[in-house]
């Protein structure tokens, strides 16, 4: 990461209070080997909407992953024409509070912009987007945090996240898709809706219905393994989404 340092009790990264805000104020934290940052790969990682420069901590270890998912993002987005990842916008990475926020281990991201002129804004919810377009788009980001994360957040989960993912590496290893999972049903929910155009509900329950349209979604991309338990299988499904929605293309 671009601008990182070893950091022992940084003083300016408490959140305040806010919705899917994590708005840096001076406090006193307990040590953390933390890492400052302003960029991932060379990206530009704004407040929010914002395009003004921040400064952001996670840990070394969460950086390094921060990193390979920065290199899938631009690699499967690219491959669809997209140009460079220009910039991300985030509403939080470490942050003074319970859970992996406050271990350094977790991020926020609320819009991705490419050169290429595509946008996928999570802060508005593309993922209830009238465009199909940047709905299929919003999934594809997905995918990738998918790729390198355990859980992952996003608007179908609950409205705390209709304006940004969340991702962490809580539960490890990452990607299995579990059918117990209501982050991991909702995402294959609406995947089945928008590239199969299966007309399910997006509730998080896992039926005869979520089952069938998942059969078909692995089928159509060549995915041969249990998802709860395969990390190839679900790997190989992940890419096909992510291709298939960078591509705004049907499954």
């Amino acid at each position: 990461m671009a601008g990182a340092g070893l950091l022992g009790v940084p003083t300016a990264a408490r959140a305040t209070t806010g919705r899917g805000s994590h708005v840096p104020a001076p406090a006193s934290m307990a040590p953390l080997d933390l890492i400052a940052f302003s960029s991932i790969q060379g990206v530009p990682v704004y407040y929010g909407l914002q395009t003004s420069p921040r400064t952001w901590y996670c840990t070394s270890t969460f950086s390094s992953r921060l990193q390979t998912w920065m290199s899938t993002l631009a690699s499967w987005s690219g491959a669809a024409g997209y140009g460079a990842v220009s910039s991300m916008g985030s509403a939080g990475f470490y942050v003074d509070k319970a859970g992996q926020h406050g271990a350094g281990t977790a991020m926020d991201v609320s819009i991705v912009r490419w050169t290429g002129g595509q946008v996928s804004d999570m802060f508005t919810g593309d993922h209830a987007s009238a465009s199909r377009t940047r709905r299929r788009r919003y999934f594809a980001v997905e995918a990738t945090l998918r790729q390198h994360f355990r859980f992952v957040l996003d608007g179908n989960y609950n409205a705390a996240h209709a304006n940004h993912f969340h991702a962490d590496v809580g539960g490890m290893p990452e990607r299995r898709l579990l059918q117990g999972s209501r982050s991991d049903v909702v995402y294959l929910q609406a995947v089945a809706n928008d590239f199969l155009g299966a007309g399910i509900a997006v509730d998080g329950i896992w039926g005869p219905q979520t089952q069938g349209q998942v059969d078909t979604l692995k089928s159509r991309l060549g995915v041969a393994g249990d998802l709860q338990t395969n990390q190839t299988a679900v790997g190989t499904l992940l890419r096909g989404i992510a291709a298939r929605g960078f591509a705004d293309q049907a499954i």
